[in-house]
């Protein structure tokens, strides 16, 4: 046996060079879309990290230290460039500028290469660490804007041509389905592959150019510790997805109707989409209010030469309607004596936040690394609310698409049942009146064919079984890809996902339920009489 198993596997690996086959292609698929994520997040993180070092250096901090404390900052993308940097440095004696110099070279990221070779530059030339990052700053946060509002137009561009071409492709599967009722060709299943491939090629085409366009925006943080609602949506997922999943499962088993199914499977994940959806709203609202906070408590601790603790009684946070309750909880835990990190790192994973996360560990940082809290909380505030900024300009773009996004969801899915479920009566009226004929009556079926020009018979075959099948598949794929679609133009957590799937699995299935229905009330073939 194990010589037949060698005998076999030896011209497999002789070809291959003794690795496992197609090995190396799953290995580039994998290291392009790390690629394409880094890319996607280098932009967002350069801002944070180019804050970080500005925001250090009012502590007067050495460019080692510069250079070391930013390395150590593994959240950011961009520090680990900052880290090779630092080794060469130590470990073999090269200037900042020769590191600088030999790491940009290897990278592949513009933006971060043009940084890298503008600080080498800076160096050589003998500008201090501090001017050139408060420059740099500015810099970074211009091309940021920039490179974000171009990802907006291109959005927003895309966005429209996806809605159109998905609905090309819905109305090419439609075109197939009626040629298929008309001239019900020996090969079924090939001529419907071909409407397949056509709406998942054109679904997969707009979803990764839409991917790639849109620009990145985390807004929750991942912690071990989340919102309220990233908690109660983390346990009830648990138990609410395998149940819906099984129930929905059990309901199509017992009553074969996928729209019962589609219906009941989004209203038992409505739940956890409402839940989302009100976490990523008030995720939003945190953050516009917190660059107004940070602003305002780093002015008190400057100017008054306070502690953060001390300082969060100066501030108005009644005026931080959606902040209020966070601050006053880590304000009578500090009262109590409580250990302020832990309570700092509570109030932190409690706003779900991925900006007050960063941002907020950085100002904290720079302050007890002695640095001018009225300074930092200025550097933090304006790069956190340039993103704010550019934020809200997304979500107005992204509530459009969602907005129309819906409503057309609704009209593919419809107009495909409807379709269906009127030429399914028209081949069952036919059929019956062809039936009731007879023998006795085929001089009778030749006039009446004849006089239709043939149209009775072009629906008396109509393959039910296989376009029901058909019809299904295509709606099905039609919702998948519209809640990948919604979640990509209005971002988010994937909680997200809950809210347009539910949404769009409910609108399926009620138009599932509703076609043949509405179609048996206001579609009737009228009867020959007198034959």
């Amino acid at each position: 046996m194990s010589m037949q198993s060698e005998g076999f596997g030896k011209p497999v690996r002789s070809p291959s060079a003794g690795k496992v086959p197609f090995a190396d292609v799953f290995t580039r698929i994998k290291k392009y879309f790390a690629k394409v994520t880094e890319n996607k997040r280098m932009g967002p993180d350069l801002l944070f990290m180019i804050t970080y070092m500005a925001s250090i250096t009012t502590s007067k901090a050495t460019r080692p230290e510069i250079f070391a404390y930013t390395a150590a900052r593994t959240e950011f993308v961009p520090a680990k460039y900052i880290a090779k940097v630092e080794f060469f440095v130590k470990r073999w004696n090269y200037s900042y500028v020769e590191s600088l110099t030999t790491i940009a070279e290897r990278v592949n990221n513009e933006m971060v290469r043009s940084m890298l070779n503008r600080f080498a530059n800076s160096i050589e030339s003998g500008v201090p660490d501090e001017d050139f990052l408060t420059r740099e700053l500015a810099t970074i946060r211009s091309v940021y804007k920039n490179t974000y509002e171009q990802g907006l137009e291109m959005l927003k561009k895309w966005g429209d041509a996806y809605i159109a071409m998905l609905f090309s492709g819905a109305l090419v599967g439609i075109i197939i389905m009626v040629s298929v009722a008309i001239f019900a060709p020996d090969d079924v299943n090939q001529t419907l592959a071909a409407s397949y491939f056509i709406v998942i090629f054109i679904s997969a085409f707009g979803l990764i150019t839409m991917y790639r366009s849109v620009p990145l925006d985390d807004k929750t943080h991942h912690l071990e510790r989340g919102s309220k609602e990233q908690t109660l949506i983390r346990r009830l997922e648990k138990r609410i997805v395998p149940v819906a999943i099984v129930a929905s499962v059990i309901l199509l088993v017992i009553t074969w109707n996928p729209g019962l199914m589609m219906l009941l499977l989004g209203l038992m994940l409505l739940p956890l989409g409402i839940i989302g959806y009100l976490d990523d709203r008030n995720i939003i609202l945190r953050d516009a209010e917190f660059t107004t906070f940070i602003r305002g408590l780093g002015a008190v601790m400057g100017g008054k030469g306070i502690s953060i603790g001390t300082g969060l009684s100066e501030i108005d946070r009644k005026s931080l309607v959606a902040l209020e309750p966070f601050i006053n909880g880590v304000y009578s835990k500090l009262n109590l004596g409580l250990d302020e990190e832990k309570t700092w790192g509570r109030f932190i994973g409690e706003s779900g936040s991925n900006l007050i996360y960063k941002y907020f560990n950085i100002f904290r940082d720079s302050i007890l690394l002695g640095g001018r809290p009225d300074k930092i909380g200025q550097i933090v505030g304006s790069s956190m609310l340039e993103q704010v900024l550019l934020r809200e300009k997304r979500n107005t773009i992204a509530m459009g698409f969602v907005i129309l996004l819906i409503p057309m969801h609704a009209m593919m899915v419809g107009i495909f049942l409807f379709l269906f479920h009127i030429m399914l009566t028209m081949s069952k009226a036919i059929a019956e009146v062809v039936s009731t004929l007879g023998s006795t009556g085929m001089g009778t079926t030749g006039s009446i064919s004849g006089s239709l020009g043939g149209g009775i018979e072009m629906f008396v075959n109509f393959p039910e079984a296989d376009m029901t099948m058909y019809v299904i598949i295509m709606i099905t794929i039609l919702t998948v890809a519209n809640t990948i679609a919604g979640k990509i133009v209005m971002g988010g957590d994937r909680y997200m996902y809950y809210f347009f799937a539910s949404t769009l699995l409910a609108v399926t299935g009620l138009i599932y339920i509703a076609a043949p229905i509405v179609v048996g009330m206001f579609f009737n073939i009228p009867t020959f009489q007198g034959v």
